[in-house]
């Protein structure tokens, strides 16, 4: 296997706390053990060195505040910076993570004007916005300067084609059954109880909301749940209110943001994961609810279908109503729970880092020989 000076580029990495965030990194970690020489860019926050070392990985921060008004945007000098960095590094493939991410997509021009080789990854679906068509053209727009894209799942892929004529390389992100676990108890009595763990961002577009709205009808018959909702964002204090105003308050524990090692630790002690979400691109929550053992209920005809084959290592619904339903089937099912489990737990050596890597470097070979010896 060939070894490359690589450049992963987005703004979305530690100290956030997300699905990009840990892919991208331990994309890296793993890319450097196999012998490749790793850097990630990504923005500064405060307290935070501008350079660094982590896991063998070289972590290059750009300075430059958000431009007044919002956060996703930075001044004019932290791109300028990214362009410095890449004209001058030396790096032979440059793989920007998130079409979402100005820094990502700064990187992909930049590196089109340089010559440089660059593959995009593609973490998400434009699903169902009033936007849509706005980002679908704004993809195109971007896309075209690409040499290659990579989409981390079949309905990712599906979304690409409709954004680039050119080649897109579907490759999963994947698990690190071996991390690091805190086994802290959660701070709420669990003694009796059938806990229903769900583990994303506090947004609309993860649905989140649909699990306070289901819960009256599963309470109605099961007295004895306690659903955990695990991440943070804008909705969290809106959902929260929501429980208490409908008298659930004491069925619902929210823990707000915490890191991957404690997300890890309270899913060894769910019973069900339920994930509502109708976009999710890929479901690394859903890995790791695999890896411990958890059978999972998620939605139909998404980045999860890649993972979930309905009614054979859990389920997938095709509307809210069969959510429930499936939810209710697991609460009351405890043989069909650790039936589902089982067999999820057996697949996750398709999502391993190692092979991940091997078919990551193979993409990053292909679009540098195209570049080099076919003058594309």
């Amino acid at each position: 296997m060939e070894k490359y000076k690589i450049a992963l580029i987005s703004d979305w990495y530690f100290p956030k706390v997300g699905g990009i965030e840990y892919s991208m990194h331990t994309l890296a970690k793993t890319l450097s053990m196999h012998g490749h020489e790793v850097s990630i860019i990504t923005r500064s926050y405060p307290g935070i060195p501008e350079y660094s070392i982590r896991d063998g990985v070289s972590v290059i921060r750009v300075k430059g505040r958000a431009l007044p008004g919002q956060s996703r945007f930075l001044m004019p000098n932290a791109y300028k910076e990214l362009f410095s960095l890449l004209k001058n590094g030396s790096y032979e493939i440059v793989n920007p993570h998130g079409l979402d991410s100005p820094i990502g997509m700064g990187a992909l021009l930049a590196s089109k004007k340089l010559g440089i080789p660059v593959v995009v990854t593609n973490h998400s679906l434009v699903g169902d916005t009033p936007y849509r068509h706005f980002l679908y053209l704004a993809g195109k727009l971007l896309l075209q300067y690409a040499d290659a894209v990579i989409a981390v799942s079949s309905a990712v892929k599906t979304d690409s084609k409709l954004m680039t004529v050119k080649p897109i390389y579907r490759v999963f992100n994947g698990i690190d059954s071996e991390g690091c676990v805190i086994k802290d108890p959660l701070p709420v009595d669990t003694k009796g109880k059938t806990l229903v763990v769900t583990v994303a961002r506090m947004t609309k577009k993860k649905g989140v909301q649909n699990i306070i709205d289901l819960a009256p009808s599963l309470l109605e018959k099961h007295d004895n749940l306690l659903f955990v909702m695990v991440g943070d964002g804008p909705l969290r204090e809106k959902l929260e209110r929501t429980a208490e105003k409908s008298g659930l308050s004491e069925k619902f524990y929210f823990t707000g943001e915490v890191p991957r090692e404690k997300v890890l630790g309270y899913l060894e002690q769910a019973d069900i994961f339920a994930l509502p979400s109708v976009n999710e691109a890929f479901g690394i929550s859903i890995l790791e609810a695999m890896s411990k053992k958890v059978p999972v209920v998620a939605m139909n005809n998404s980045g999860v279908s890649d993972i979930i084959k309905n009614g054979v290592n859990g389920y997938l619904a095709d509307s809210l109503s069969e959510f429930s339903s499936y939810l209710e089937d697991l609460i009351e099912n405890p043989a069909q729970r650790a039936s589902f489990a089982g067999k999820a737990f057996r697949e996750l050596s398709k999502y391993d880092w190692n092979l991940i890597c091997e078919q990551t470097s193979m993409v990053y070979t292909s679009v540098i020989y195209e570049k080099y010896h076919n003058n594309r």
